[in-house]
């Protein structure tokens, strides 16, 4: 079989010139368009579960949500292995699925348990992002000369997450650091008292009057004009003018028994950057199967279109680690690998064969056998990366050639002695 091979190759050389020519033109275009990544993603498909119950410990969280939860979740479809963890106030339980599962298909299935599980009043549980343990690309911290953290971190939660999310391909954007901005009641004890008040109708009472109801709609000529009863509160002064009872026909107010402040949730971590010792960050991380070249554009391009359009004059948002760094890295450790490894090649095999002509022909092998590789990875979709790509052997790459090469030198020696 290989006899007829090479005699093939003998007899057709324009052919084997022009299959040379249309690897090596085909190769460098699948190279060049091949999605290219730092590290390849070699999590199995996971689903998580994450629930918050503020206030309660580890120990009830386990027992009302936890394990209700992986009850409900035995049995699931191509569940492998499934695992939690809970701690105050909340509750984690991870699901790892067989590698062939489809992630929209975990997340499914998952999601229809959910349903048929009973939790405690006021609990929802939900689903983490599809996102892999590697899938962090992007940092960004949000600078301003003169704003608090606590506004800092409100335009971090209400306006670049929700900027960020609409890149395709972005599977979260968590922020940290700052303070969480909250509308607090400070009652006083003694005023409760003397109002015959209870913290639990001040809580109801709150609750009720923060909503707005909806009512009919009456007609005016041709025109129906729609009724709507507005009850959201706006400011503190909203809240405090809340009634929540009465005394002998007076009502009593938010404002009688208490004190209403703009405070922050309880922190549990804060974040420096530099010398900035409360500084607020955003985390970008990109959903499975996304390419990380096209999602980082994305995400620049946005970055870009939020400071210049979107954000006050003052507050901008400067990204401090950004992986398409690591992504030009590994496209020059493979061309730098590829030239370096030609020129060793061609250098030892002189050496050895003291044949410019035979060196030349063993060296061929190297992006010959490369370009052929990445024309099937890009038809299949796989992408590049250090491991797969970074660290060729090239001895195994022209071991063959070699050996026929040599073959070939020892039977023209053979040969020439005879005649």
């Amino acid at each position: 079989m290989i006899h007829r091979v090479v005699q093939f190759a003998l007899r057709q050389k324009p052919i084997v010139l022009l299959l040379v020519a249309f690897m090596a033109v085909g190769g460098s275009m699948a190279f060049h368009n091949m999605p290219v990544d730092a590290y390849p993603d070699l999590s199995p498909p996971m689903v998580e579960v994450i629930t918050q119950w503020p206030g309660h410990d580890a120990l009830e969280v386990e027992r009302l949500v936890t394990v209700p939860t992986e009850v409900e979740m035995n049995g699931v479809p191509k569940l492998a292995v499934m695992r939690s963890i809970s701690l105050y106030g909340l509750s984690d339980v991870i699901m790892t699925f067989d590698e062939s599962t489809d992630d929209y298909f975990a997340r499914e299935v998952v999601f229809q348990r959910l349903s048929e599980v009973t939790y405690p009043q006021g609990v929802t549980p939900t689903l983490a992002p599809l996102a892999s343990p590697s899938g962090l690309v992007y940092r960004y911290v949000i600078e301003s000369p003169d704003r608090t953290p606590q506004e800092l971190k409100t335009i971090e939660d209400w306006v670049l997450e929700r900027q960020f999310k609409q890149v395709p391909g972005v599977a979260d954007d968590s922020g940290f650091g700052g303070t969480v901005m909250q509308y607090q009641v400070l009652l006083d004890p003694a005023r409760l008292y003397a109002y015959h008040m209870t913290v639990p109708t001040v809580i109801q009472q709150l609750s009720v009057n923060n909503s707005n109801a909806g009512g009919g709609f009456y007609e005016q000529g041709q025109q129906f004009d729609y009724v709507t009863g507005v009850g959201l509160v706006r400011d503190t002064s909203d809240i405090a003018n809340i009634v929540v009872g009465s005394q002998n026909g007076v009502p009593t107010r938010i404002g009688d028994i208490g004190q209403v402040v703009i405070g922050n949730a309880p922190r549990l971590g804060e974040f420096g950057f530099n010398k900035t010792d409360d500084a607020v960050e955003g985390v970008i991380m990109i959903r499975r199967g996304e390419q990380t070249q096209n999602v980082l554009k994305g995400v620049e391009a946005k970055t870009q279109e939020l400071n210049e359009h979107l954000l006050p004059p003052d507050v901008k948002v400067r990204a401090y680690y950004d992986r398409s760094d690591l992504v030009q890295l590994t496209i020059d450790t493979v061309e730098h690998n590829l030239l370096l490894g030609m020129t060793l090649v061609l250098v030892v095999l002189m050496a050895f064969l003291v044949s410019f002509r035979a060196a030349v022909i063993v060296a061929l092998t190297i992006p010959l056998s490369l370009m052929f590789s990445f024309i099937f990875l890009h038809a299949e979709g796989i992408p590049a990366n250090l491991l797969s790509i970074g660290a060729i052997d090239f001895g195994i790459l022209i071991d063959g050639t070699l050996v026929m090469v040599e073959n070939v030198f020892r039977e023209l020696g053979a040969r020439e002695g005879q005649e």
